[in-house]
């Protein structure tokens, strides 16, 4: 009998060490993994944190913290994308095994249950709007693109009745509905036949990243604008 007891006070010191140390490494490891095939970062690095640590192993987690260099996030490539969490309850069954026939987004949604805090902020470059704008107007070639505080400048060149000419926007980056967009302010087209044209009247949005693209239904909220580059910040609702 003494023996009997003595298994089982080993067995549950190795369950509880198991439960302890192993489980949260192993599912801090998974989750490293998923952003990294979620965002194409180049670097990620992830921590959980909870007291005891044990309750990772159930799902709950105090605080998340999270850094992706390089992350795309929908349509644009964040410098890096800090996310920040508090008080999450993970569905560690649909983390492991995920349900069959849902698209890839509806399983990331159902993996998170609940947060009592969740906030992603990252960094808008010149160079990621650049290849933005390269990616999504065909028509515009070799675009260059300038962020200040107050706007940001891009220019490039398109082709009008066989002509290259030189295009000029002015716009900034605005959080819109949950949505990010480049706003267009003004568009101006030089060229030797048609001098300068204004045309102001095609001004339109672009939409960087709409917020169904969003993981964990996270919404933009803020944009800073400053020199070099653009900080955003979305929350979830």
């Amino acid at each position: 009998m003494k023996k009997f007891l003595a298994v089982i006070v080993v067995l549950l010191i190795a369950i509880g060490a198991f439960a302890q140390f192993a489980v949260p490494r192993a599912l801090t490891n998974y989750l490293k993994d998923k952003v990294i095939q979620l965002t194409k970062a180049q670097e990620v690095s992830l921590t959980l944190d909870a007291l005891p640590s044990a309750k990772i192993s159930l799902g709950y987690v105090d605080r998340i913290h999270c850094t992706a260099d390089n992350a795309t996030i929908g349509d644009l490539q964040l410098k890096q994308a800090v996310l920040d969490g508090t008080t999450i309850h993970i569905d560690v069954k649909e983390l492991l095994f995920p349900t069959d026939g849902i698209s890839r987004d509806e399983r990331t949604n159902l993996v998170l249950k609940s947060a009592g805090s969740l906030e992603l902020s990252g960094v808008i470059t010149e160079d990621a709007l650049r290849d933005f704008l390269a990616q999504k107007v065909d028509q515009l070639k070799d675009p260059q693109v300038v962020m200040k505080p107050e706007e940001i400048r891009a220019a490039g060149k398109i082709k009008i009745l066989g002509r290259e000419a030189d295009v000029q926007i002015g716009g900034k980056i605005v959080a819109r509905d949950g949505d990010l967009y480049f706003q267009m302010n003004n568009l101006n087209i030089e060229n030797a036949v048609l001098r300068r044209v204004n045309l102001d009247k095609f001004l339109h949005d672009f939409n960087l990243t709409e917020r169904v693209k969003m993981p964990f239904g996270m919404q933009f909220r803020t944009v800073d604008m400053r020199e070099g580059e653009t900080f955003v910040t979305a929350t979830r609702n």
